[in-house]
């Protein structure tokens, strides 16, 4: 991409200064360590000590100032402190800095039925329990006209209400506002949302006779195997198609072999109809393709998919390539939609396919159609071609004195100094409100520009966003490359394979946290980075260590070092264990030796196949920014074993 950068900045950068002054030159270290021991005190509860004047001029002074209110509003909320948080929002408008302390404010507005302040603020809320808080406040308030219709929006969603909504709730019931046939539908958009518990909950709202089959579908969800096979040995129960076929899919999913041996029956019932009938048989050939049954590839030929029903399309050529019936892959695959079969995935299986069917010179062309990819596929197919891999790097645009306009930003420089702070969530807040809309030249700029401050996710994410994956150097940065070498020396596991799950786990973020609690560089459990630093003699991280990237690096290896000794060394299933855990693994791995990619072609989770795909890429991408001979997929991918029993504990990460 060639662009005039100094053009394209020039009116940004004005257009961005006329929103505000700058906001102050980079601070020194002392400013911002005296900046971060103030930010402590505040989480401690600790009294604040006076500011010095360097502090107050600090670029990001204002998130100290709204964190002592944060914490001053939990602490001893009143009206005196109610004015101060007004005086400091007000004028900053839905700036990133006042975001938190507005919610909690709204929140301590409503709890103390401080609705004279609260409504006129709480126009624009979308978190629930704000929601159901302006809802009740309108209640309180008798401000009542349009409430019904609002109210009954909020109570029909298939999610479990905020307790902030029960004033209304109780409002709507009282009016008998509450029908049976809204409860009915609420109820059933639960069950279609899968779940079950929650159906359960809001069917106490309906008359028995309306809530009888739906109890019976949420069953089926939950414990579907004994509700199948009755209703496939008394055909006369009634059930609804969509609880069936729900009840029957989750089956297919769990057990596989008992959804087959429960079909026969159903689709012998008088209320079978052929769209039923076609959705069983879709769900059972799914259910034996992800466990690798014997018949899965006899289940699809049963089955005729529609077009768009892409897990359908691509489940039965995955099927029929485990169990090597290539002709059969073929097959399929040219029964694809063209969209779906031009993917760099199908190309190369459809290459793949023709080498079993029609040879070596037939598969060479189409195999030479997409080795030039920087791309799992286009790797394994210059793998079958014996050619170079192709990083088809071309860098962006650097252009460093509009990186220095673009850091004149006031939002930049605080989002700077909160990096600087690590108060990375803030930081992207601030760098959001300039790059958001930004022009793709512009996301350029700023992701050598966050670069050069450190700050890799943002660089990644920005030329993402900017649609530039091509400047291979700036998307694959090797930071910490100290502490993983000494990683790859104490455990054996190579740097670049390292690296390369540092990136897929925390894209270089030392404070990543996942919504399962995984933390850090390398993305661990806490009981799991335990029981690692145990086995390996190493400290063991106290609450918040795996944020230090010192402390995570080589537990992380070690980790993968323990699982690369289990699978005997095997890259694929070790990477498989990292994201799914070994249990899961132990379940995908065949009853006979299987190709590594046709393995990993088959791993049933989306996510995981996807990582272990992406890894190795990033491992060829790592050498190769490294300077070292990026090492061949034929050589990392050995064929999959069936293992034995493995004396590691099954640890999930």
């Amino acid at each position: 991409m060639v662009i005039r950068a100094a053009d394209l900045l020039q009116g940004f950068v004005a257009a961005c200064l006329g929103l505000a002054l700058a906001a102050g030159a980079a601070a020194g270290p002392d400013v911002r360590q005296q900046f971060m021991a103030a930010m402590q005190r505040v989480r401690a509860n600790q009294p604040d000590l006076p500011d010095s004047t360097d502090l107050k001029g600090y670029a990001v002074y204002d998130y100290l100032v709204a964190a002592r209110l944060r914490r001053d509003l939990a602490l001893r909320p009143g009206e005196e402190l109610d004015a101060r948080i007004d005086a400091f929002l007000e004028p900053r408008g839905g700036e990133p800095v006042g975001r938190p302390l507005r919610h909690d404010w709204l929140e301590s507005l409503a709890a103390r039925g401080r609705w004279d302040w609260f409504l006129p603020r709480a126009a624009d809320v979308t978190d629930p329990p704000l929601v159901c808080d302006r809802l009740a406040g309108r209640l309180a308030t008798d401000a009542v006209g349009g409430l019904a219709a609002e109210a009954l929006a909020r109570w029909s969603l298939p999610q479990r209400p905020p307790p902030e909504c029960a004033p209304v709730f109780a409002w709507l019931r009282a009016e008998q506002l509450l029908t049976p046939a809204l409860a009915d539908a609420r109820t059933r958009a639960a069950l279609a949302a899968g779940n079950a518990k929650l159906a359960r909950d809001f069917a106490v709202d309906e008359p028995a006779a309306l809530a009888a089959p739906l109890l019976q579908w949420a069953q089926l969800l939950d414990n579907p195997r004994p509700t199948l096979f009755a209703l496939s040995r008394e055909p006369t129960l009634p059930v609804e198609a969509e609880a069936l076929t729900a009840g029957f899919e989750r089956l297919s999913r769990q057990d596989s072999a008992s959804a087959f041996d429960v079909l026969p029956g159903l689709l012998e019932r008088p209320d079978m109809t052929a769209a039923l009938q076609a959705a069983l048989r879709r769900a059972a050939a799914l259910g034996a393709a992800y466990d690798h049954a014997a018949g899965a590839v006899s289940a699809f030929n049963g089955v005729a998919l529609e077009p768009g029903d892409v897990p359908g399309q691509e489940w039965r050529v995955r099927a029929a390539l485990w169990a090597r019936d290539f002709p059969q892959a073929l097959g399929w695959i040219q029964q694809m939609p063209a969209a779906l079969a031009a993917e760099p995935r199908w190309r190369y299986w459809r290459a793949r396919a023709v080498q079993a069917t029609a040879g070596a010179d037939a598969a060479m062309p189409l195999y030479a159609e997409i080795a030039g990819l920087r791309d799992f596929y286009g790797y394994l197919a210059a793998d079958r071609l014996r050619t170079e891999y192709r990083l088809n790097e071309s860098p962006s645009p650097d252009d460093e004195a509009a990186q220095r306009a673009l850091a004149t930003l006031p939002a930049l420089i605080r989002a700077r100094a909160l990096f600087d702070c690590n108060l990375a969530d803030d930081a992207t807040a601030e760098w959001n409100t300039v790059f958001a809309t930004a022009p793709a030249g512009v996301k350029i700029q700023g992701a050598h520009l966050a670069s050069r401050w450190g700050w890799y996710a943002e660089a990644i994410a920005a030329l993402a966003q900017a649609g530039d994956w091509d400047d291979v150097r700036l998307r694959y940065p090797t930071p910490y490359l100290e502490i993983i070498a000494a990683a790859a020396t104490l455990t054996r596991v190579p740097v670049d394979w390292i690296l390369g799950v540092m990136r897929q786990e925390s894209l270089f973020r030392p404070d990543a946290v996942s919504r399962a609690d995984a933390r850090g560089l390398m993305q661990m459990l806490p009981r799991t980075a335990v029981a690692v630093s145990r086995r390996w003699h190493l400290p063991a991280p106290g609450p918040d260590g795996l944020f230090e990237p010192a402390v995570a690096v080589p537990l992380g290896a070690a980790y993968l070092g323990e699982l690369l000794d289990r699978y005997g060394g095997a890259l694929a299933e070790s990477l498989a264990a990292y994201n799914a855990g070994p249990g899961a693994v132990a379940r995908w791995l065949p009853g006979e030796a299987k190709d590594a990619d046709v393995w990993i072609e088959n791993i049933p989770y989306n996510e995981t196949r996807g990582y272990v795909e992406h890894i190795v890429e990033h491992i060829v991408a790592f050498a190769w920014v490294r300077e070292l001979p990026p090492p061949r997929l034929e050589t990392l991918l050995k064929p999959v074993e069936p293992a034995a029993a493995s004396a590691l504990p099954v640890t999930t990460q």
